[in-house]
């Protein structure tokens, strides 16, 4: 186990026990197991132990360890789920990044939204131009804001 393993344990522990203060946390080893099948996401750990803190609160502590573990395993998975079912609509890269701009000639168009198609084909695009398949962009016919300004300008 790494040292931030470690650390990232010791504070899900802190949140068990802030959240339900009268259940014993659970050992280390079931942490374990709830990183392995959420790929190590610190995150969906933290939810499912937020909404058992939720659930000890409303029903006032009556609660038993066994019960607690398991509603935070069917809060995580479902979180887990949920995650990965809308992972189209929240695309990681959803914006173009000024390196990748840069790479196909449109540094102008840096920080513009991309959906997932997009992003794919300006890959794509400057796959082709890394490999000589189609000719880079001059600077002259690349798209700035300046040229962009411009052409609101005339419009």
């Amino acid at each position: 186990m790494t040292a931030q393993r470690t650390r990232d344990i010791e504070a899900l522990i802190k949140l068990w026990e802030v959240g339900m203060p009268s259940i014993p946390p659970p050992p280390a080893s079931q942490f374990e197991l709830w990183f392995s099948i959420h790929a190590g996401d610190f995150g969906t750990l933290a939810y499912g132990l937020q909404e058992c803190a939720r659930l000890y609160v409303q029903r006032r502590g009556i609660m038993d360890q066994d019960h607690c573990i398991k509603h935070s395993s069917r809060v995580m998975n479902g979180y887990s789920r949920a995650r990965r079912k809308n992972a189209s609509e929240h695309f990681p890269l959803n914006i173009l990044t000024k390196n990748l701009a840069d790479a196909v000639g449109q540094p102008g168009l840096a920080g513009v939204a991309l959906t997932e198609g997009m992003y794919w084909r300006i890959q794509r695009r400057a796959l082709a131009i890394r490999q000589g398949r189609i000719p880079a962009p001059s600077p002259s016919t690349a798209v700035t804001d300046k040229n962009v300004s411009e052409t609101k300008k005339a419009a």
